[in-house]
């Protein structure tokens, strides 16, 4: 009798299955889906995409690729041409609140956007677009990182007329920084010694380097937290480090004793203080670079 159970709930799975495998109302036919041609990357890490070039007198490359998506490759040869849209760009700004600045013409040279897709593939490219990063066009690294300079590109135009352009894969932006060698997020670890020594401490956190210059950073004055409280740090030919208070910062704060930059392990090493009431206040701190 078990067994005889057994063998009729095996037999209705089965028929159930074969019933919802031959059911044509719950069939989704995706052969019919016609070919649609877009960026990978924008579906993959977003259509935004922030990257940091470095200074640099040869121009920087920034490439991706196009791709045909459906269930189908072609029987023949699709051309992909893309191009430069100021609209996109205003329209993204105004969709989410950004301000993105168009990067400009003198900063860029994107004269070959096409890239073909043969048939029977589905991807193609590399599309190249040069960034200018020398001193000659960008004198000043911290007013074209302020700008939020960004690149719209479109799909504009596709040679085969039954291919369509993705509505939300159909684009790339391109913000554009720019980063010198010391840029990145370092740990920071040392000491902070107050004249009250109940307000000492350790300090232990993440800072986050950013360009000045070809030379200097800019990033949070000791672990005081606030925003206005910066310092600029310029790594001189000799790698000693002259530190800069900037924005909220003591202007009377000194260094002391060794204050250096490692090239090997990419470390600062930094002492300063300032005065203030009851006397001053002593900073020993190291950076170091994790990414």
């Amino acid at each position: 009798m078990k067994r005889l159970l057994t063998m009729l709930v095996v037999g209705g799975v089965a028929c159930s299955m074969t019933a919802c495998l031959n059911d044509d109302a719950h069939f989704v036919d995706f052969t019919n889906t016609p070919a649609i041609v877009d960026v990978p990357s924008s579906a993959f890490y977003g259509a935004v995409e922030n990257r940091g070039f470095p200074i640099q007198t040869t121009p920087n490359s920034y490439t991706f690729n196009v791709n045909l998506s459906g269930p189908n490759t072609l029987s023949e040869d699709v051309t992909v041409t893309m191009a430069v849209d100021p609209a996109l760009l205003t329209q993204y700004n105004a969709n989410n609140g950004t301000d993105y600045q168009l990067l400009p013409a003198a900063l860029y040279q994107a004269s070959g956007l096409t890239a073909t897709i043969k048939a029977g593939q589905r991807l193609a490219g590399p599309i190249t677009v040069n960034l200018y990063t020398d001193a000659t066009r960008v004198p000043d690294p911290a007013t074209y990182n302020d700008a939020g300079y960004a690149l719209p590109l479109r799909i504009t135009a596709v040679s085969n007329s039954n291919v369509a352009v993705s509505s939300n894969y159909g684009y790339k932006i391109l913000v554009s920084k720019i980063k010198n060698q010391y840029d990145g997020t370092y740990q920071a670890t040392g000491t902070f010694t107050h004249p009250v020594a109940t307000s000492s401490r350790a300090i232990n956190k993440e800072k986050t380097l950013v360009t000045v210059n070809t030379t200097t950073i800019e990033t949070e004055f000791a672990d005081l937290g606030a925003s206005d409280w910066r310092m600029q740090l310029t790594v001189n030919a000799d790698n000693t480090v002259t530190l800069k208070p900037v924005g909220a910062s003591n202007t009377s704060t000194t260094q002391f004793g060794v204050n250096k930059y490692d090239p090997a392990t990419r470390t600062y090493t930094l002492n300063y203080k300032y005065p203030g009431s009851g006397g001053d206040r002593v900073i020993n701190e190291t950076l170091k670079f994790e990414q």
